[in-house]
């Protein structure tokens, strides 16, 4: 039987569908002339291990005649386009300071931030979730953590909300030109900080980067980049994570109260939304070694996207695999954060921050609606709402 072919058009009209479609006639599927899609929960997982497959970002930025510039020479030194020890020893000292430990000492900061911003719209009965919750929450808790001072954390909204035009296969092409700006101002500052905790250091993961540069090699660029690597994936994921959130809950009332009169866990909600409507909808990967897996062939040079969203809704993963159902869907783990090395190094936090904000705005609001005027990015790349107009009741109104 011949793969399917899944054109862009199709995909961004109907997601789900498309996939869906693909999925039942095999496990993989061709997308362009070197470019293949793998569509199902085990080989997605199987694949995110395999060593003959390498991790390279530039690659497919190369496709989007993207050759140069600040934003390919960045993604050229991120752990994203990297393998082997030389990205095992970064993860080493990452995760050093994204421990569960770590990160659970954070929970009383994050409740607190949590409700600050939702005072400030709670008593309006609406707000725009993106601009006054989503866009602002998800900075304050990696900051902490990683030693950015309060005072500079709402600089980098701007930055990291343009840096992630450069993820959309969508806008990347036109609109290169912002993102190098973007980052270019972002680096100047991770630069800026950095030499600070050279003369000032503290314990936090600012200081670890710099103390590390020498003994690993790394340069001033590299150092620089892998601040800012931080900071942006930190914000841009969790931000469009969180529109997800609330987007899926406003059509399930009865979930979003069990939350707040504790009934349900927070932590089975988010991970279900993790499930249903990940804001990573696929990771891409180059062919270093051929492959012969399933009955396909893949050759070296051939660039390959795993599909999260695609694996996240198998029916042979999950029971009801096109359903919001956090008690039905916890059958197998879902691959919203990755698999294998590369699986997200901040996905503690990531739990951690969507787990509080849940808490908060359900004990917080209730009766949500979303109003019509609700924006989206395209579903490729990272997505979520880029505007979420938000009608609600606040319940100590009542």
């Amino acid at each position: 039987m011949a793969r399917p072919r899944i054109e862009l058009p199709a995909l961004l009209d109907e997601p789900f569908g498309t996939l869906r479609r693909a999925r039942e006639t095999g496990w993989l599927a061709d997308a362009d002339e070197q470019t293949v899609g793998v569509l199902t929960h085990d080989r997605v997982r199987e694949l995110l291990t395999d060593s003959r497959l390498r991790a390279n970002f530039v690659d497919f930025l190369h496709s989007f005649g993207v050759t140069s510039g600040p934003f390919y020479e960045w993604m050229a030194i991120s752990p994203l386009n990297r393998d082997g020890a030389e990205h095992q020893r970064w993860r080493a000292l990452m995760s050093r300071t994204f421990t569960p430990r770590s990160v659970e000492r954070l929970r009383p900061f994050l409740q607190q931030a949590a409700h600050e911003l939702i005072d400030g719209f709670a008593a309006r009965g609406s707000c725009e979730f993106v601009a006054e919750f989503a866009d602002v929450y998800p900075s304050l808790g990696l900051c902490e953590l990683i030693g950015v001072p309060s005072e500079d954390r709402s600089r980098f909204r701007a930055w990291a909300n343009t840096i992630g035009l450069g993820f959309s296969p969508v806008e990347l092409a036109a609109r290169i030109g912002e993102v190098d700006e973007a980052l270019t101002q972002l680096l100047a500052y991770t630069g800026e900080l950095a030499a600070r905790r050279r003369t000032q250091p503290k314990d936090d993961l600012v200081t670890r980067i710099v103390q590390a540069a020498a003994p690993e090699g790394w340069s001033d660029f590299e150092v620089r980049g892998f601040i800012a690597g931080l900071v942006f994936a930190g914000h841009e994921t969790t931000k469009n994570q969180l529109g997800w959130m609330v987007a899926t809950l406003v059509e399930h009332a009865d979930i979003w109260d069990g939350v707040a009169n504790g009934s349900l866990a927070a932590a089975d909600v988010v991970e279900e939304i993790m499930r249903y409507r990940s804001a990573v909808t696929a990771v891409g990967r180059t062919v270093a070694q051929r492959v012969d897996l399933g009955g396909e062939r893949l050759e070296p040079g051939t660039r390959v996207l795993l599909s999260l969203w695609s694996a996240d809704h198998d029916a042979a993963a999950f029971p009801r695999p096109d359903e919001f159902a956090p008690a039905a869907n916890r059958i197998a783990p879902h691959v919203a954060f990755g698999y294998g090395p590369h699986h997200c190094i901040g996905a503690a936090l990531a739990r951690t921050e969507l787990q509080e904000a849940l808490g908060a705005l359900a004990q917080r609001l209730h009766h949500l609606a979303v109003a019509e005027d609700a924006r989206w990015k395209p579903p490729i790349g990272i997505n979520g709402p880029e505007r979420l107009p938000l009608r609600f009741t606040e319940r100590t109104a009542e």
